[in-house]
């Protein structure tokens, strides 16, 4: 008897967390079937214990009569761990190799940095950008597109202020130049965040950009079931150019179409490129 009820209450725990995940997506446009159930799980339960309720059924009951609390739940479902230059070996790849070999193919560069979190990615690549060309320069022919599905993260990046331990490894000749100092607080440059485009996206829904040249998507996919990786890296795929770029997380590999698809250029930094159509 004790069995049937530990096997009942599994399964009524089961029905709560599906109608948590169809109330995400209902009320937030948000698709949770991609995830990985124990990250899920692992996600929901800090919000279990931040309401006081101790199984998903409680915790059903309390997200309906506070309608707020999905949105604080969609926050915790993205791990918005990032620093600046993370990986400083892809930054030095970028900065001496594939950046000066995209600009000298293209007039316009477009680059789109999928999963931005709080916003040290574009920023940093932004700070190579004006490495690369110059503070001087009024307008660099490059554009920025930067993504996350945490709009409270989205906010963060898009006012571009950090505290000092943020900044991590940032040399103080680079923050002179592109932060401004405000008491404990450091801010990005105006001329820095000109050619970034903060946007909230799922990366499960189609793309909102074609015709990139770069994309980065680092440390993100280990939060996704294998399905949903393949799926999110052939939208990948698509949204590039020929003869685009795509660079993946250190601890990241590529299965699948995907793989079958992208050719591997630097296995250590984990760049790939989508290949450029055979002329006649």
């Amino acid at each position: 008897m004790e069995q049937r009820t530990e096997s009942l209450q599994d399964y009524l725990e089961k029905m709560a967390l599906n109608k948590i995940k169809h109330l995400i997506e209902e009320n937030l446009g948000v698709n949770c079937s991609g995830y990985r159930d124990e990250y899920l799980k692992r996600r929901f339960d800090i919000r279990l214990k931040a309401t006081n309720t101790n199984t998903y059924g409680k915790y059903l009951v309390y997200v309906k009569k506070n309608p707020s609390e999905l949105e604080k739940l969609l926050n915790d479902l993205a791990v918005n761990y990032t620093t600046f230059f993370r990986d400083s070996d892809v930054y030095r790849y970028l900065e001496y190799t594939l950046l000066p070999l995209i600009f000298r193919n293209n007039l316009h560069v477009r680059i789109w940095s999928a999963g931005c979190a709080t916003g040290e990615e574009p920023y940093s690549l932004a700070i190579l950008v004006h490495k690369i060309w110059g503070k001087n320069v009024g307008n660099p022919p490059v554009t920025i597109f930067a993504s996350d599905i945490d709009r409270e993260a989205m906010a963060k990046a898009t006012q571009g202020r950090y505290q000092r331990k943020q900044l991590g490894t940032v040399g103080q000749h680079l923050i002179d130049q592109y932060f401004t100092c405000d008491g404990d607080f450091y801010t990005v440059k105006d001329f820095v965040k000109r050619i970034i485009h903060f946007q909230q996206f799922d990366l499960m829904k189609p793309s909102i950009h074609q015709n990139i040249d770069l994309i980065l998507c680092r440390n993100v996919m280990i939060y996704f079931q294998k399905e949903s990786q393949q799926k999110i890296h052939m939208m990948f795929y698509g949204s590039l150019k020929d003869g685009g770029y795509f660079v993946a997380g250190k601890s990241e590999i590529l299965s699948g179409e995907p793989a079958e698809r992208f050719k591997p250029i630097d296995h250590t930094v984990r760049v790939y490129q989508k290949p450029k159509l055979a002329t006649a």
